[in-house]
């Protein structure tokens, strides 16, 4: 469902002095905090040759989790402190499983033992960059002081950092950007060596979420495969896709915002109230006859979790 065929639809119940889009990202963001819809869970596949991978930026959190078709369990952000220390690498014991690493400003940290150059890239199906918005960067050179640049985006091929030596990138911004652009280093003696730090359009501060597992041996390639929950990524235009389709629950939403503004918490309450229970009569209905039983056992029997916190 796009935002044009909602807006049809919904736009009769904002307030006259309110534009349907920025009413719709006002609200989404709430809906999508409320639970794990029916239509907020995906799938994808991240290969990596690290110790740790980085979610897309429109995925919140991982549900569910296989590492080279093993599933693993995953861990608080505090696993380390309560159980085997501060972690020393961007990695986790085998034993483990997966650990949060909460949020990081770029996909891949780059190596700080080279020096590396940052450019910016159209993403297909463009070939060049927009002719508006800008990308803030902040980063340590080589001798570790710190620095920052400003590309002011101007319809070029590609745009390339000043400075390469770049060590660690500490803080991406982007600011403006009407379509999607892509943000990588690559290794000043060789270039064939990427590393992603971010993409995307509008304006944001990059953070993506992170999680450490096993470092494969030798460099091989592991496949991570995810069931995710999906994030809020606020709308622009009226062809962007909005994932949440119950049009009844954000009818629900528009109304209970619109009492909060009137100050009439009780009819909010309300609202509110019953745009939750249309969310779980759809996801309830969808599930069909799934219906999972959680247990606990705390010596790990018939597959069970060994220990929740």
């Amino acid at each position: 469902m796009t935002v044009k065929s909602l807006s049809d639809q919904l736009s009769s119940y904002c307030s006259p002095d309110q534009r349907f889009l920025p009413v719709l990202n006002l609200v989404l963001p709430r809906l999508y905090a409320m639970g794990y819809w029916r239509d907020l869970c995906y799938e994808m596949e991240i290969t990596t040759t690290n110790g740790y991978f980085s979610l897309p930026s429109d995925a919140e959190s991982i549900m569910c989790a296989t590492v080279d078709g093993t599933p693993k369990n995953l861990w608080s952000q505090w696993h380390d402190y309560k159980v085997g220390g501060i972690p020393n690498s961007y990695s986790a014991y085998p034993i483990f499983g997966i650990v949060d690493d909460g949020y990081g400003p770029a996909v891949e940290v780059i190596p700080n033992n080279a020096n590396h150059s940052v450019r910016l890239e159209p993403l297909s199906p463009n070939t060049t960059l927009p002719n508006d918005g800008s990308v803030y960067v902040e980063y340590e050179r080589e001798s570790g002081a710190k620095s920052n640049y400003l590309f002011e985006i101007n319809n070029s091929a590609a745009m390339l950092l000043p400075h390469t030596d770049v060590r660690k990138i500490t803080d991406v911004r982007f600011q403006g950007v009407p379509v999607k652009v892509r943000l990588e280093a690559f290794k000043t003696s060789d270039s064939t060596i990427v590393y992603t730090l971010a993409e995307g359009r509008g304006d944001f501060v990059a953070r993506y979420r992170r999680y450490r597992t096993s470092t494969p041996s030798n460099g091989d390639t592991q496949k991570v495969f995810l069931l995710l929950k999906r994030a809020f990524v606020p709308l622009m235009e009226e062809t962007d896709i909005v994932y949440l389709g119950n049009v009844n629950a954000i009818k629900c939403a528009i109304l209970a915002t619109t009492a909060e503004d009137n100050a009439d918490i009780e009819r909010s309450g309300y609202h509110w109230q019953v745009c939750r229970q249309l969310l779980e009569e759809e996801k309830d209905a969808s599930r069909g006859g799934a219906r999972q039983v959680f247990t606990i056992d705390p010596y790990s029997g018939n597959g069970t979790p060994y220990n929740m916190y």
